[in-house]
């Protein structure tokens, strides 16, 4: 079991593999997906009529031959598929059209570089500001570095490392995450447009293997759904303790250190809700 090359031109046929993103499979999801105006979605000649495009180009492109288009025909494809701006964002990312967005670092970092960026300072930040949950993570949803509150809330996490995969092999993930198919698809969708962003998925390529164990994660990864960011702030939480429930009101910010970002979380408790 493994992950299927980007440069496979064939249709996807096996269930227990997975690819990482790239602009066939994704324009091929959107344009097969069922809408109020398309309910059987499009076939390609109807979307080549419609976009006043050949079917030989967009066959191309679905089969990753062509994957550079023009923006003219990002755009058309826009417009007949009715992209929100998250999935236009990931259409264009695919495209290698937003040149200034994309990262061009391919090697990951290890999880020890990255907390070579943590400082004496950020330590008494996060540790002042229980109980309050905060940590920072990479864009793979490696745990860097965390608070008392953070490890507490979200049982199992810290020994994981890895807030994907302890999703989908940690029982207690269940247990603490009181919306947790919504978080988890939340995460998946999040993790594949951060991925979306790199000229070459090999940074991510470790972990997208890691994950496509899971048939859970797989449903999800193959619906080619994609969010950058939280659509609502608040997570609804389970004390893995007492059963109490509880929220916290999430924010996410991402930041540079040099080459590579990183991303700090940060779950305010709302009071009363404890």
């Amino acid at each position: 079991m493994g992950v299927c090359p980007v440069t496979d031109t064939h249709e996807r046929s096996c269930m227990d593999t997975v690819r990482p993103p790239n602009l066939g499979d994704y324009l091929r999801a959107l344009r097969t997906r069922s809408t109020p105006q398309h309910p059987d979605g499009l076939t390609r000649t109807e979307f080549a009529a419609n976009i006043f495009w050949s079917v030989s180009h967009i066959t191309q492109i679905e089969r990753n031959e062509s994957p550079n288009p023009s923006v003219k025909f990002l755009e058309a494809t826009s417009r007949e598929l009715g992209l929100d701006p998250a999935q236009r964002r990931h259409l264009y990312n695919l495209a290698r059209r937003t040149q200034t967005e994309r990262e061009t670092s391919t090697t990951p970092w290890t999880i020890e570089q990255y907390r070579s960026l943590i400082t004496p300072e950020m330590r008494t930040v996060i540790t002042a500001l229980n109980p309050h949950l905060v940590a920072y993570l990479d864009e793979r949803w490696n745990v860097i570095e965390c608070n008392a509150a953070y490890d507490r809330a979200f049982s199992g996490l810290l020994h994981d490392g890895n807030v994907l995969r302890w999703f989908f092999s940690t029982p207690q993930s269940k247990q603490v995450m009181v919306e947790w198919e919504a978080e988890t698809t939340l995460t998946v969708n999040w993790f594949r447009a951060l991925m979306g962003r790199y000229y070459n998925p090999e940074w991510a390529i470790e972990t997208l293997e890691e994950l496509s164990k899971f048939p859970a994660f797989r449903r999800l990864w193959d619906k080619e759904d994609v969010r950058f960011g939280r659509h609502q702030p608040f997570m609804h939480l389970r004390d893995a303790d007492t059963g109490e429930e509880y929220r916290v009101h999430v924010q996410v910010h991402t930041e540079m250190r040099g080459d590579y970002p990183v991303q700090m979380y940060l779950g305010v408790r709302i009071p009363g809700t404890e």
